[in-house]
């Protein structure tokens, strides 16, 4: 697993708790093998994150930053579109909207971070 780059410990903070949630909100509804599958498509967009990250200084910092809770985000609603049954839906249907209020607390709280100039 890859480990993200953060621009700092604010961006750590407020990324980690989104997708930490996204991640036990799945384990809960998913079998031990598709979480594992999820995990590994998390693991891929940490990895794409990372690559972007380390030319910040030539891309945009504020397309950066909303990376990882972004594209989680639409990872975790196709996931749950794939796994949803009668059985479930109830459940995954609350966990989504939970989520999506997350995102946009999340985004509305990265966009209020600056840039380091480091």
């Amino acid at each position: 697993m890859h480990t993200p780059i953060y621009s700092s410990e604010e961006h750590r903070m407020i990324v980690e708790s989104y997708i930490t949630m996204c991640k036990q909100f799945t384990e809960e509804v998913a079998s031990q093998a598709r979480y594992k599958n999820y995990l590994e498509v998390i693991d891929l967009i940490v990895e794409y994150s990372n690559g972007y990250g380390e030319g910040v200084r030539e891309n945009n910092f504020y397309d950066w930053i909303v990376i990882l809770p972004i594209n989680i985000s639409v990872a975790t609603s196709g996931f749950y579109a794939g796994i949803e049954t009668k059985t479930n839906s109830a459940v995954i249907r609350a966990y989504k909207v939970v989520l999506e209020q997350m995102l946009t607390e999340t985004v509305t709280r990265l966009d209020a971070l600056e840039p380091d100039n480091d």
